[in-house]
């Protein structure tokens, strides 16, 4: 008895070592598809929301309208852009992350192509609309599922910001093309079909388990204090109030200071601006993975401080500025942006209980980006008005000063827990 039962119980022993090592390997193969359909949505999120900030430079002469009136037919698709992500955040929390994010690619697909089909300024209203509505899922469901999944949370929102500075990288010199080389219709129908197929492929991922909802956060903190939460709360409604306005009014004017600030030397065609506009928002995204790497290594909220420090003298230069002072300010300002984005949601997470994190990031974006489409609104008035944007980055100028001072006001985050629960 005494021999044979030692060698009785060792003998599950390789089959449990391989059972731990496929739980293991489940949760990595789990993550990475989740950070594949979440990049690839924050890729087309970006790039079809400013499609129009490019196109509208053509546009005018085909639908009989100033830039201005045109440049605010996208002020309600922007506006809903952000105020839909609330009750999106609702729906990832409470019925599925996964759901949400294929009625995004859907969505977001079928309202892109509405826009390439239009024919009078009604139907491009409603195809921007519907672009905004669609397009509001993503940041409150797809960055609480993709941070929920991850242990390395701030390099993997930097990723995840890059993706997002690739599209908006992608959008000016494709829609340039498109313009110069074909039709300025294509510029929506080719993004919005690639969507759909993207909808449908992620559908059949999630019937075959390839991905799943997120129900267990795969790096925990320490739960912060009931003080904290109410301090954080207040100073980021602020900064994330300040960063939709001047991240709206950076994207949708560039396009316009461009081929007013370019001289010839520099572009004489929409393809060559849209290629300037892409340049510099792909060079300013790459700060999104230096600004990941510092949250990781040093704190996000030192982070979140360092780069509103880049952003903010920028600001009242670029509507001056010409040729390279232009290109070089344009790529700081941004660059200030993309480099807080990966601290600013860590901060949001950390300070949200995990049952209500989907409705948190669809407050946030209520903020970020529901005032960006009060912002197009304000920047087409103040262009018909000005002929140039001047006063538009004053007031950008004064939102970032005031951010600024709210991240120096942010408490030391809460100590990582010592163990993460494995993602699920």
């Amino acid at each position: 008895m005494s021999i044979h039962q030692p060698a009785s119980t060792a003998q599950p022993a390789p089959q449990a070592a391989h059972s731990n090592s496929q739980r293991k390997h489940k949760p990595r193969k789990l993550g990475l598809a989740i950070a594949l359909y979440s990049n690839i949505a924050h890729i087309l999120t970006h790039m079809v929301v400013i499609l129009y900030a490019t196109a509208v430079l053509y546009l005018p002469a085909t639908f009989g309208m100033g830039y201005g009136e045109m440049l605010g037919l996208a002020s309600l698709g922007l506006v809903l852009y952000g105020v839909a992500a609330l009750p999106a955040g609702w729906f990832g929390d409470r019925w599925s992350q996964v759901g949400m994010m294929i009625v995004f690619f859907v969505g977001v697909g079928g309202a892109t192509m509405v826009v390439g089909l239009a024919q009078n300024t009604l139907q491009l209203t409603i195809g921007l609309s519907l672009i905004g509505l669609f397009a509001a899922i993503y940041h409150p469901v797809g960055i609480a599922w993709l941070i929920a999944s991850s242990r390395t949370q701030g390099m993997t929102m930097g990723i995840n910001g890059l993706c997002g500075g690739i599209g908006a990288a992608l959008a000016a010199p494709f829609v340039g093309l498109m313009i110069d080389y074909a039709s300025w219709r294509f510029a929506f129908m080719v993004p919005g079909l690639l969507s759909v197929g993207a909808g449908l492929m992620l559908y059949l991922s999630w019937r075959f388990q390839h991905v799943t909802d997120i129900s267990v956060e795969a790096a925990p903190s320490a739960a912060p204090t009931a003080g904290a939460r109410r301090r954080v709360f207040l100073l980021l409604t602020l900064t994330m109030a300040s960063t939709g306005f001047i991240y709206a009014g950076l994207t949708h004017t560039m396009p316009k200071l461009f081929e007013q600030g370019l001289s010839e030397r520099f572009a004489t065609s929409y393809t060559e601006i849209g290629l300037y506009v892409g340049v510099i928002v792909f060079i300013a995204s790459l700060l999104s993975l230096l600004g990941g790497w510092l949250a990781d290594k040093i704190s996000p909220r030192r982070t979140y401080i360092t780069f509103w420090l880049v952003l903010l003298l920028p600001l009242f230069f670029i509507a001056d500025a010409v040729d390279e002072p232009l290109l070089l300010l344009s790529a700081l300002a941004l660059g200030g942006i993309s480099g807080f984005a990966a601290a600013e949601n860590i901060l949001v997470a950390r300070y949200t209980p995990f049952a209500w994190r989907s409705l948190a990031y669809g407050a946030k974006f209520v903020l970020a980006l529901g005032i960006g489409g009060l912002t197009v609104k304000l920047a087409g008035s103040m262009f018909d008005a000005a002929g140039n944007f001047a006063l538009l980055y004053v007031f950008l100028g004064v939102a970032a000063a005031l951010a600024t001072g709210c991240a120096f006001l942010l408490p030391a985050e809460p100590v990582r827990a010592a163990s993460a629960a494995p993602a699920q």
